[in-house]
C-alpha cells in the first residue's frame, strides 16, 4: 500500500520589508501520512502548523511564495502545472478549523451550508442533500437533527457547532480529516465529546487524520504518531506515547501557590463583593401564546445569584463550562453590563447603583483582560498609542514602562498586533489593563489559545503583577491546570449557580458532581481511562435546558433524587473554607 500524503521539501515564505528580503515561515517540512493512519503535529505557536495545514490543501494567502512537493496518493499536486487541487478537496483531504464560527456561513443554516457541499460534489437534488446533511448530523450525534438543520451557527453552542463542521467535512467521506487545534476553545467536558467524536469517526470510516494542537497532553488520546514542529521544521517524529514530559507533569515557574483561604470577618475586608448576583441580557420574543402576536420582552440570566469575594493580592479561580454565566458574570462585576439584582460593592461603595461620570471613574478600577488578544486590540493602531490612549499619563515614556513590566522590550512600541505572536499579544492587553492602575484585574480566559511554554509565561506574569501591585485577581478558565497553578482558591460555576468553592492544597475531596465530571474529562483522566473517551464519542450532546426551580443539574445527574428539580439546595460549608451545593455527594 502506497502513501496517502508525502510532503518533500516544503517551503513557503512571504515577502519580507526588504525588497531583496523573504520571511520564511516554512523551512523545509518533510511529512508522510498512511492511510487510516492517526498523526498529530504538535508545536507552539507560530511555528507554522496552521500555514502548513493550508498548504497541504493548495489554500495558501495570496503573495505566498511556495517551494518543494506534495504528493496525494502518488501524484504530485501543483496549481503551476495545471492539475487542479479541486478533486482533492473534500473527497480527498478535509479541513477542521479552531473556531468553527469562522468556517461556518452566519447567513445561512447549517442544514443548508452541509447540503450546498454534498450537491456541489455529488450533484444531487436539493431534497436528496437535505436528507443526506440530516444524516450526518445525526452520525455527529447532534441532538434532534431534523430541528437543528434548520437552525443558524448563532443559535448553536460552541461545541454544537464543531460538530456541524464535522458534519460538513464528512459529507464527502475524506481519505484524510485535517483538524487543526478542533478543541482549544472548549471547555474541557466539551472537548472530551469532540475528541471522542473525531476518535469514532475516525475508526468507524477508516479515515486517516492529521491532529494539529499546542497541547501535548491530547495527542495520546486521539494519535498513533507525532510529528514535533519548531521554527518552520519538523524536527522529531515518534510514538504518541514516545519520550517527552507532559505539561501536566511539571510546574508552572514562579507561581508557588497561597493557602487562598478567605480571612476572617473583621481581619480583611475584599476590595470587590457580590451578593446574590443576578444579570442577563434583555432578549425579545415573538409571543407565540398571544394572539396579538406582539413582541414580549424577558431577561434571560445566565447569572443566576452568585456571592463573590475577591481580595487584595489573592487570586481566585472560576470554572465551568461554556455557556455556564462565566463571561456574563465577569461582564457584571466589571459593570460592562448592568447587574439586574444583588449588591455590587468595590472599595465599600455601591458599584451597582454608581452612574455617569461616577462609574466610568470606578470602571478603570475593575480591567477586564480577555481571552483573544488579537479581538481586543484596535489592528490598525500601533502597541505604543494603544497604551498611551488607555492611560491617564499620555507620556509616550510611561507606554515603555508598562512594555517592560509585562516582560517586552521598548522597540515593541512601533509595532503593530498582528507582528506579534500570541503571547506577547497578550502581555500587551495586560499592559494595556495595568495602564489604569486597576485594583481588580478580571482574566477571562487568559490563557485557552496560547502554546503551554506561552501558557506557562502569562500564568507567572500574572502572579508576578498581582502580588507586586496587590491586584484582586479573578482567573476565569475551563482548565483545572490553570487555575491550580496561579489561584489560592476556585468556585465551580453551572448553570448561573457556584455549585462548589475549595481552597487549593488543601487535600480537598472533589464532591459535586458536575466537578467530578469535569476533573474526569481532563487529558491525563482520558489517557488513564481510554472507555470515558470512547464512551464520549458515542453519546448525543446535551440539550436540555437547566431546571427553572431546582438544582441546575437536575435530569443531567446521576445522585438525582426526586426533590432536586422542586428546590435549589444552599450552598453550605461542608469543611472548613469548602462550601458545596449538593445534599447528596
Amino acid at each position: 500500500m502506497g502513501d496517502l500524503l508525502r510532503v518533500e521539501n516544503l517551503r513557503v515564505s512571504f515577502p519580507g520589508p526588504e525588497p531583496e528580503g523573504a520571511l520564511e515561515i516554512l523551512s523545509g517540512v518533510n511529512l508522510v501520512i498512511q492511510p487510516g493512519e492517526s498523526v498529530a503535529l504538535v508545536g507552539p505557536s507560530g511555528c507554522g502548523k496552521s500555514l502548513l495545514a493550508r498548504a497541504l490543501l493548495g489554500l495558501l494567502p495570496d503573495g505566498a511564495i511556495s517551494s518543494g512537493d506534495v504528493f496525494w496518493r502518488g501524484e504530485r499536486l501543483d496549481d503551476r502545472h495545471g492539475k487542479p487541487w479541486s478533486k482533492v478537496r473534500g473527497s480527498g483531504m478535509a479541513l477542521v478549523l479552531q473556531e468553527p464560527q469562522t468556517g461556518l456561513n452566519p447567513v445561512m443554516t447549517v442544514g443548508d451550508q452541509i447540503a450546498e457541499t454534498v450537491r456541489t460534489h455529488f450533484g444531487v437534488s436539493s431534497r436528496e442533500a437535505r436528507m443526506r446533511a440530516v444524516s450526518l448530523l445525526t452520525e455527529m450525534m447532534v441532538p434532534d437533527p431534523e430541528t437543528r438543520a434548520g437552525f443558524y451557527p448563532h443559535q448553536l453552542s460552541g461545541g454544537m457547532r464543531q460538530r456541524v463542521l464535522l458534519a460538513a467535512a464528512m459529507a464527502c467521506d475524506p481519505a484524510l480529516l485535517i483538524a487543526d487545534e478542533p478543541t482549544t476553545a472548549l471547555d474541557v467536558t466539551i472537548q472530551k465529546e469532540i475528541l471522542g467524536l473525531i476518535s469514532r469517526v475516525r475508526g468507524d470510516r477508516s479515515m486517516a487524520l492529521l491532529f494539529i494542537s499546542h497541547d501535548e497532553d491530547l495527542v495520546p488520546l486521539v494519535a498513533a504518531r507525532q510529528a514535533r514542529m519548531s521554527g518552520g521544521r519538523i524536527t522529531m517524529i515518534n510514538s504518541a506515547e514516545g519520550p517527552g514530559r507532559s505539561s501536566a507533569e511539571g510546574k508552572v515557574p514562579d507561581t508557588e501557590k497561597e493557602p487562598g483561604i478567605p480571612a476572617a470577618a473583621g481581619v480583611d475586608c475584599p476590595v470587590l463583593k457580590a451578593r446574590d448576583l443576578v444579570a442577563g441580557y434583555s432578549m425579545l420574543t415573538t409571543g407565540l401564546d398571544d394572539p396579538s402576536g406582539n413582541a414580549k420582552r424577558r431577561i434571560q440570566a445566565p447569572v443566576a445569584g452568585v456571592d463573590i469575594d475577591l481580595f487584595a493580592g489573592r487570586a481566585l479561580g472560576l470554572a465551568g463550562e461554556t455557556g455556564c454565566g462565566k463571561t456574563t458574570l465577569a461582564r457584571a462585576l466589571s459593570r460592562h453590563l448592568a447587574p439586574a439584582a444583588g449588591t455590587l460593592e468595590l472599595e465599600d461603595e455601591d458599584f451597582r447603583a454608581v452612574t455617569g461620570h461616577r462609574l466610568r471613574l470606578l470602571r478603570r478600577r475593575v480591567q477586564l483582560l480577555f481571552q483573544d488578544p488579537a479581538g481586543s486590540l484596535n489592528p490598525r493602531q500601533i502597541i505604543g498609542h494603544a497604551l498611551v490612549e488607555a492611560s491617564d499619563n499620555k507620556d509616550p515614556a510611561r507606554a515603555v514602562e508598562l512594555l517592560e513590566e509585562v516582560g517586552l522590550s521598548a522597540d515593541m512600541f512601533r509595532r503593530f498586533p498582528h507582528e506579534l505572536s500570541g503571547g506577547q499579544r497578550q502581555r500587551v492587553a495586560l499592559a494595556r489593563s495595568l495602564s489604569a492602575d486597576p485594583k481588580v484585574l478580571i482574566a477571562d480566559e487568559p490563557t485557552s489559545a496560547l502554546d503551554n511554554q506561552s501558557r506557562d509565561r502569562v500564568l507567572s506574569l500574572l502572579r508576578r503583577t498581582m502580588e507586586r501591585r496587590g491586584l484582586a485577581l479573578l482567573v476565569i478558565s475551563h482548565d483545572f491546570r490553570v487555575l491550580e497553578a496561579i489561584c489560592g482558591r476556585i468556585s465551580v460555576m453551572y448553570g448561573g449557580l457556584i455549585v462548589e468553592s475549595f481552597p487549593v492544597n488543601k487535600g480537598t475531596s472533589f464532591r459535586h458532581p458536575y466537578t467530578l465530571e469535569m476533573m474526569a474529562a481532563s487529558p491525563a483522566a482520558l489517557k488513564s481511562n481510554p472507555r470515558l473517551l470512547s464512551e464520549a464519542g458515542n453519546r448525543a450532546a446535551e440539550h436540555n435546558p437547566p431546571s427553572d426551580h431546582g438544582c441546575p443539574r437536575a435530569g443531567r445527574c446521576l445522585l438525582q433524587k426526586s426533590h432536586c428539580a422542586m428546590e435549589l439546595p444552599p450552598l453550605l460549608e461542608v469543611t472548613e473554607g469548602h462550601y458545596l451545593r449538593c445534599p447528596e455527594a
